[in-house]
Parts: C-alpha cells; sequence; structure tokens
C-alpha cells in the first residue's frame, strides 16, 4: 500500500502542477525570474540521478522513523521499502530502544494532531482575549452580534441576566479556562456536543480535559521511555482532535460576536484582482483580527488622500489564504489565492505590502519579496520572519497598527518596479459567506416553525442524496486544486451538496463552481431543483451555486454545529447522517487534528494525501477501521479523486440504507 499511494501522487503531479491555467501561468513567470517557489522544490523530488530516486525519505513518509532521543535516529525496516532504502537499513522491527512500528507510529500521530491543536487552540485564544477585552472596553472592537453571544450563552448555560457585556466575559473567562486550565473537561466540547456523542466520547475516555492538560499529557507521553501502548496513543489524538474542534468553535463563534455573522456575498478570485493602479495590500493567515481594521481603514479619506497624492487611484485589500476567507465572508474583499499561490501572488511585483499574521506562513515569500519592492511585514509574536518588519499586533491599539502598515503600503506604492505580471483572463466570480444562520434564516422562509425541516424532507426524499464537506489545504504534491474540483463535480452530478471550507473552497472558486451558473451545467437534476427552489427563496432570483463556502478553516465548526442540529432534531448519532468529509489536499498538523477530531465525532473522513502512518499496519488498520466501531467515523485513503468520490457516495449510500432511506 506504502509505496503505491506514494507513487500515484507522484504520477497526478507529474500530469501537471496545478490545476488553474493562472497559477500555471504564474509558475512560469517566476521561474523566468529565476525565483524559487513551492512547485519547484516539489518538483526537485521527482528527479533522479542514474536511475536513483532523489524522493522524499520513504521511512519518513510512512511514519516509521523516530527521533526522539539521542540513541536515534531510528529507521524501522519494513518490506514495502524501495530496494535502495531496505539495503541501506538495518533489517530491526525495533528502534534502539525496542519502541515497535507501531509505537513509533503511533507516536508520531500523536505529535502531529498535538501541534495541530496546540495552533487552533493559539487561534482560539486570541479570539477569547479580544472578545474579554473588548466586553471591558479596552479595545476599539464592537460587539456586533449580541444575538450571537445569547445563542452562545444558551449552550453554556451562563447567567445573561447582567448585560451583553457581562455575557461576553463570562463565555471570553470560560473559553480561557477550556484552553489553559487544569479543567478535565471543555465545556465548549461538552456543550455543544449531542448526548449521543458526548456519551460515545465519555465511554471511550475522549472527552478532553483543557487543551494545555491534553497537550502537557501529549508531551510527557510521546518522550522518550515513555507510552508505548499504540492503542492508547492513538486514543489521546482522537481525544486532542475532539479539543481541536472545541478550538474551532470558541474561534468561529466569537469572531462572529466580533465582526457579524457571515451573509450571502458576491466577489471575486484571482490574481488580476490585484490592481495595477492602487496600493495593494495582502492579508494573509488565519486571524481576522488586525485584517478587519485594515479593511476599515483603507477606506479612511486622510489615507486615501495620501495614497491619491502618491499617484496612486486608491487602496486595494485582497485576501490570501483563511485570512483573506475571513475577510471575504464578511466584507466581501476579493481572493488573490490559496495556501500554494502566496509566492507567486508577490511574484506579480504589484504587491506594495504583504501583511501576515498566523499559520500556512511560507518562510520564502521574504525571499520572493526581495526581487520586487514588496515589504512583508509579520504581526504575531508566534509568526515572524528573519527579513520581514514586525509591527507586534495588540488588540488595544489595533487601529494604530492597521494604519501604520497602510502608511508603510502607500509610501511603498511609488516604488513599485516595471517587471510587473498577471496572467491571462479575469478572476471568477464567486458566491460566498454561507453560515448556519444564512441556511437556517433562508430556510425558515420555508417552513417559519420548523426551519430544518424542508432540508430533512430533501435528504429523506433523495432530492439532497447526501452532503459532502471539502476541507483542508491545496498541495503540491498532486495536481493542485485537481482533487478538489474533480471529487466536487462527481459527487454534485449525484446529487450531493458540497459544502466547502478553506482553501479547498478556494479550489473550488477558481474553477469556477461558487456560482449559479455551475448549479445548472454540474449539479444533478435532482439537487438542482433544490438549489433553484432556495436561491429564488434567498432572493437572489437564481441557482444556489452547488458548492457552498462556508468560510476559513477554523469555519469548520459551523458545518459541525449544523451536522450537530441534524443529529438531534433526527435523534440519531452523528454517524447515522449521509455525510462525509473529504481532505483531499491535505497538508498541516492542522488538517490532522481536524481529520482526527470529526474522525471521533463520527464522521467519515477521506484523506487524498498519503498520511505518514502507513508504515504501521496496526495503527492503519485502527484509523480505517477500528475506529468505525469505537465512534462511527474512519478515515478513508485514496489518492485517486474519481475513486475517491465513488467511496465516499458508497458511504452516504450505507447510511441512507441505516436510516431507511431510498438508495
Amino acid at each position: 500500500m506504502a509505496i503505491k499511494t506514494l507513487s500515484n501522487e507522484k504520477e497526478l503531479r507529474s500530469t501537471k502542477r496545478a490545476f488553474d491555467d493562472a497559477t500555471e501561468e504564474m509558475i512560469e513567470h517566476a521561474q523566468s525570474l529565476g525565483i524559487d517557489t513551492v512547485f519547484n522544490r516539489q518538483a526537485k523530488y521527482d528527479e533522479s540521478f542514474i536511475g536513483i530516486e532523489k524522493s522524499r525519505c520513504y521511512f519518513g513518509s510512512m511514519g516509521i522513523c523516530c527521533r526522539q532521543c539521542a540513541m536515534g535516529p531510528c529507521r524501522i525496516w519494513h518490506e514495502d521499502l524501495p530496494m535502495v532504502y531496505r539495503s541501506s537499513a538495518p533489517q530491526l522491527d525495533k528502534g534502539t530502544c525496542g519502541a515497535s512500528g507501531d509505537t513509533i507510529v503511533a507516536r508520531n500521530l500523536l505529535m502531529m494532531v498535538g501541534r495541530g491543536t496546540a495552533s487552533h487552540a493559539s487561534h482560539a485564544r486570541h479570539a477569547a482575549l479580544a472578545l474579554l477585552k473588548t466586553a471591558q472596553n479596552k479595545t476599539p472592537y464592537l460587539i456586533k452580534e449580541p444575538e450571537k453571544l445569547k445563542s452562545i450563552a444558551a449552550k453554556l448555560k451562563l447567567d445573561t441576566a447582567q448585560g451583553i457585556e457581562d455575557t461576553a466575559i463570562q463565555a471570553a473567562s470560560l473559553a480561557l479556562l477550556d484552553i489553559l486550565s487544569d479543567e478535565d473537561s471543555m465545556r465548549f466540547a461538552t456543550s455543544y456536543c449531542p448526548a449521543s456523542v458526548g456519551k460515545t466520547l465519555h465511554d471511550l475516555g475522549a472527552i478532553p480535559g483543557s487543551v494545555g492538560k491534553e497537550l502537557l499529557d501529549e508531551g510527557h507521553e510521546t518522550s522518550m521511555g515513555m507510552m508505548a501502548d499504540p492503542v492508547s496513543l492513538v486514543l489521546h489524538a482522537a481525544r486532542l482532535g475532539v479539543a481541536d474542534i472545541a478550538s474551532l468553535i470558541i474561534s468561529s463563534e466569537f469572531q462572529d460576536v466580533l465582526f457579524g455573522v457571515p451573509k450571502p456575498v458576491s466577489s471575486k478570485i484571482g490574481f488580476g484582482v490585484l490592481d495595477r493602479n492602487k496600493v495593494n495590500v495582502v492579508v494573509h493567515g488565519h486571524v481576522p483580527l488586525l485584517s478587519e481594521k485594515i479593511v476599515e481603514l483603507s477606506e479612511d479619506e486622510g489615507l486615501l488622500s495620501r495614497a491619491r497624492a502618491l499617484g496612486a487611484e486608491g487602496i486595494n485589500i485582497v485576501g490570501c489564504c483563511c485570512t483573506g476567507n475571513e475577510v471575504l465572508m464578511r466584507r466581501g474583499i476579493p481572493l488573490a489565492g490559496s495556501n500554494l499561490q502566496q509566492e507567486l501572488v508577490i511574484a506579480t511585483g504589484l504587491v506594495e505590502a504583504f501583511v501576515v499574521d498566523i499559520q500556512c506562513i511560507y518562510p520564502n515569500i521574504e525571499n520572493v519579496a526581495k526581487t520586487f519592492h514588496t515589504k512583508v511585514i509579520t504581526t504575531m509574536k508566534e509568526s515572524r520572519l528573519t527579513s520581514a518588519e514586525h509591527i507586534p499586533f495588540e488588540e488595544e491599539h489595533a487601529d494604530e497598527v492597521a494604519r501604520r502598515i497602510l502608511d508603510i503600503a502607500i509610501n511603498n506604492f511609488p516604488k513599485r518596479g516595471k517587471n510587473i505580471f498577471l496572467p491571462e483572463g479575469e478572476p471568477k466570480d464567486i458566491i460566498a459567506g454561507f453560515s448556519v444562520e444564512t441556511c437556517l434564516g433562508v430556510l425558515s422562509k420555508i417552513n417559519p416553525d420548523d426551519p430544518l425541516k424542508p432540508l430533512i424532507d430533501n435528504i429523506a426524499s433523495g432530492d439532497i442524496y447526501g452532503a459532502v464537506l471539502l476541507a483542508g489545504c491545496t498541495s503540491p504534491k498532486v495536481t493542485a486544486d485537481a482533487s478538489h474540483v474533480t471529487i466536487a463535480k462527481e459527487l454534485m452530478k449525484q446529487n450531493v451538496l458540497i459544502i466547502a471550507i478553506g482553501c479547498a473552497a478556494q479550489a473550488c472558486a477558481r474553477a469556477g463552481l461558487l456560482t449559479p451558473q455551475a448549479s445548472e451545467r454540474y449539479a444533478g437534476n435532482r439537487i438542482k431543483g433544490v438549489l433553484q427552489a432556495l436561491g429564488e427563496t434567498a432572493g437572489l432570483g437564481e441557482p444556489l451555486p452547488p458548492v457552498w463556502h462556508f468560510g476559513s478553516c477554523v469555519d469548520n465548526s459551523r458545518v459541525v454545529i449544523l451536522v450537530f442540529a441534524l443529529a438531534e432534531k433526527l435523534g440519531v448519532h452523528v454517524k447515522d447522517l449521509p455525510i462525509a468529509a473529504s481532505a483531499a489536499e491535505w497538508v498541516t498538523e492542522k488538517a490532522a487534528a481536524i481529520g482526527t477530531g470529526a474522525v471521533a465525532l463520527g464522521v467519515t473522513v477521506h484523506l487524498g494525501v498519503t498520511p505518514p502512518v502507513i508504515g504501521s499496519p496496526a495503527v492503519t488498520a485502527l484509523l480505517t477501521q477500528k475506529t468505525e466501531e469505537l465512534f462511527g467515523g474512519k478515515f478513508i485513503v485514496e489518492i485517486d479523486p474519481e475513486r475517491a468520490a465513488q467511496l465516499l457516495l458508497e458511504n452516504i449510500k450505507e447510511t441512507r440504507k441505516r436510516l431507511g432511506l431510498a438508495i
């Protein structure tokens, strides 16, 4: 299995580096300038010398490498390894300390999930502190959605009698306890989970304590000479995965309270959203606290006057990756690209300031920027770059920081060089801004007393055969974007509703799937009628798109909350709903944490890039088979996107059978 899946990845990326023609054109342009990008670096692993592959380390790819102590690194021999690896490693089935391959693989998995959970919990802490300080009148932010705050308080069973600010302080304080205290259970996990899911997690010991407590235990368990039981290590990964989902809920819910619940919005995606005649500022990362202020102040008349005085027609804010998704969903800000496009966006020569907060920030952007006038600006202490200008962000001084960054960008405009390049073609139209509240708002126009009933009725009839979440990153290990797009098209033909978040949503957007026209062209006849009816009800006068953009990667929690609501309404476990998820081009530790958490909640999750666990048949079986018995969810590993779509469809068919629905 190991060599086959890794070979399949190589076959996919060897046909084309990116599904999107504009991205391919930008790769060629960057190469012509001698600029090194993620695509070039990936290609180096596909070269060979006198017949010997210059591949990635197969020991690492299979998860059978251990670097935990100074007796190592240790490599576990495996019969699936290429001959050059088998002949260069001792034929050992244990590390020097005696740790088995199963232990090493499970331990590496737990560490990966732990880093992902730490990332999302850190984001949640930023959101919670911002809400807390805002309620204490210490920031320039406002509580824009008091009704959303009340709904959060109801789930947490908080006392709301003392007013909105007091409620915000209670909710934020509780979130901070979930993240950093010694509590034995996370309230944002237990309060949001349906009873059936909560019971399963409790019985398996998978209700997480505070994130800090779980990460402390994880660090201790994975150190040399500690936990050697693979099952216990994987169960801890599941517990951390649930903690990760709870952290996503904190971030997404609190950001809605501060900045507003997203509503459907029209915008654009593509390199062409950069404006030759304006000061271009790119916001990149994941936390929208600063980017919201940058967008707000970009309309300041004083700053606009200064920009015009220097020859610009205005200030143009565009998004990249998930900070881009955040300001798209609430502000309609156009998207320049996702994680794989960040270097290429700078290579257009049109970016005055490339502003980053946290996560998915490639260190090489500062090297690309040196070819141009672009100022790379870091803003968070967790994510600094060697040569970038660092402007520390603090919630209390958000306006001042945003204004300073815009000043730098404006002053940089006259320094723009003549080496400017944009690929052919116009940016693609997109409709984004879907949320649980948006969906229920439209459905309530059909049935005010029971908004979920129209959705349930359409699922029961088969007009909506099921739903699949496309999540995660875009990857250079396959043809970038292609796996997401192929799976989406294959499933929507079969009347499956596609919900997408993060860079997966942007992949679908670049392929034109976030438009009403895509429903007409690609959707099956039965779901096409549903999308038409919902579009008319929403007042669009045309169908909703067949792919619903639900936001950034923390907004996986929106989908989880909607799934929980459906499960509670029907009185069934999440595992029995006709839903699934696909992380067809996953890259980060965060994706590993989200996927593991989703499986623990009862969701079947497809992976389209080989996870580093396949060196252990026992751990692989645990994740792809045993977890289904324990939690109801499992991982499916399939590199071929067409085959993956069929496997996801088969999973939906099985759940429909269990519910007694037509298949």
